[in-house]
């Protein structure tokens, strides 16, 4: 299985990958940053850029904490998937999530949370900084995964 991982020290905060995610899922044309599955949060007080976005985590801490079941996980991609019909929009999700990868929409307020464009994630596909990678996981990466993630986690926390 593939996953997404960022990788921090190269992000500059350029937020191309949003502008590929929102082009990618563009609907009839119209492009709204509100849509992005990726986002870009910076603190140029401390020279800090970090990607909220969905890593497909093994946890799954936002399918355990949808009440009514709307979250399920994809077994081909590993993503996370909304059933907009079963869904509540209670946010549950959102604040379960640790990379806060998830955002309500504010057109139907559901999740929105990364596809990888079907396997072919855009954000990676153009980041100038190679910020971003759609790696295959095996026991030998894994740990180092992880340990980018919890990165990831933690600048998320300095950011606030």
């Amino acid at each position: 299985m593939k996953k997404l991982v960022f990788y921090p020290e190269k992000c500059t905060g350029c937020a191309i990958c949003t502008v590929a995610c929102v082009i990618e899922h563009a609907d009839k044309n119209v492009l709204d940053f509100k849509t992005s599955r990726i986002r870009i949060r910076v603190d140029k007080q401390k020279i800090i850029q970090v990607a909220n976005v969905c890593v497909q985590c093994e946890e799954a801490y936002c399918v355990s904490a949808c009440p009514v079941g709307a979250l399920s996980r994809d077994e081909v991609l590993g993503i996370i998937k909304v059933n907009k019909d079963l869904c509540v929009s209670c946010g549950s999700c959102v604040e379960a999530c640790p990379y806060k990868g998830i955002i309500l929409s504010h057109v139907d307020a559901k999740p929105i949370i990364c596809d990888l464009c079907s396997g072919n994630p855009q954000c990676v596909k153009w980041c100038p900084f190679n910020a971003l990678e759609y790696v295959d996981i095996n026991e030998k990466n894994i740990s180092l995964v992880r340990a980018e993630r919890e990165k990831m986690i933690n600048l998320i926390k300095e950011i606030k």
